[in-house]
């Protein structure tokens, strides 16, 4: 008996022993050029990409806000581009001036640019309403309502 379990102990021992080792992760010795922890890629400022890495993620896809609470949903590209562009307004203006949300190639008949340059009914107020204790977008406001319009102007690609 103290054969068999002292060779099932050897056997055990030599086949747990052969284990390959799992391959090495090419990217662990990648290092970031920013010296962050995450990679930031630059994005073309007046593409949908860039406005929601700079303006509709950090800024509008708050908690309480535009976090998929309601429309319009900025939490992703995808949720961003399919609730803004052609998306019926829900809250108009007094003239109900406004049908879509953004209207590809017009800036003016596009009311998101409306909802952040101006309070639409005088009881809204311009948006955004709050901003993140770090967010830039009070030093980048215009920067960042010029790069809407010429995203609508552009015609408001994906």
């Amino acid at each position: 008996m103290k054969k068999t379990s002292f060779l099932f102990i050897a056997l055990t021992l030599l086949f747990s022993a052969c284990k390959k080792d799992a391959p090495a992760n090419p990217f662990d010795d990648t290092i970031n050029p920013n010296g962050e922890d995450e990679m930031q890629i630059e994005l073309e400022a007046t593409s949908l990409s860039g406005l929601h890495q700079n303006v509709f993620k950090p800024t509008c896809a708050n908690s309480g806000c535009h976090d998929g609470t309601f429309e319009p949903d900025f939490r992703t590209l995808e949720s961003t581009y399919n609730t803004l562009v052609n998306h019926p307004v829900i809250k108009n203006d007094p003239s109900n001036s406004f049908t879509f949300r953004v209207v590809p190639g017009n800036v003016d008949a596009s009311q998101l640019v409306a909802r952040v340059t101006y309070d639409i009914d005088n009881n809204s107020g311009i948006m955004p309403l709050a901003l993140e204790p770090d967010s830039d977008y009070t030093e980048k406001r215009e920067e960042y309502i010029q790069n809407i319009k010429d995203w609508i102007a552009g015609g408001a690609q994906r």
